[in-house]
C-alpha cells in the first residue's frame, strides 16, 4: 500500500460539551472532540478525558486506524457501492420498491413474513436483461 498525505483540510473539527460524571470543567467547557474525514464520512468522538487535548489525540489516533481501513478496503474492492439503495421500505404505505426491476410488494408481506424471494428474483432478471 502507498503512503497517504492527509491534511488539516482533509479534516472536520468540532468541539462540544461533554456529559456525564466529570463536574463543571466537563459539562460546562467544550472539551469534547469530534473529527469527520470528508472523504469517507468517518466521524469518531473523543469524549473519555476532562482534557481539550487528551480528547483531540484520542479521536485522531482512532480515526487514523479507521480511515487507514477505509483507503484499504477501497484499494482492494475497487470503487465503493455501498452507497446504492437497493430497495425502499414504506411502512406506512405498506410497500416495498425494489429499485432495480421497479417491483412493488406489500411491506407487511416483505418484512413481517420475512419473505424476500421475489424482490430478489425480480432483481435478478432485472440485471439479466441489462446485459
Amino acid at each position: 500500500m502507498e503512503e497517504i498525505h492527509l491534511t488539516k483540510k482533509d479534516f472536520k473539527l468540532e468541539w462540544f460539551s461533554g456529559q456525564g460524571a466529570g463536574g463543571q470543567h466537563r459539562n460546562k467547557h467544550q472539551n469534547c472532540c469530534r473529527i469527520t474525514h470528508k472523504e469517507s464520512g468517518i466521524t469518531v468522538n473523543g469524549t473519555a478525558s476532562r482534557s481539550r487535548v487528551e480528547n483531540q489525540r484520542t479521536a485522531f489516533n482512532n480515526l487514523a486506524r479507521l480511515v487507514m481501513l477505509w483507503y484499504k478496503r477501497n484499494e482492494d474492492e475497487g470503487p465503493d457501492i455501498s452507497e446504492e439503495v437497493i430497495r425502499n421500505y414504506h411502512a406506512v404505505r405498506n410497500e416495498v420498491l425494489d429499485k432495480a426491476s421497479g417491483l412493488k410488494q406489500p411491506y407487511k408481506e416483505v418484512v413481517g413474513n420475512a419473505n424476500i424471494a421475489d424482490m430478489i428474483e425480480a432483481r435478478l432478471k432485472a440485471k439479466g436483461s441489462e446485459k
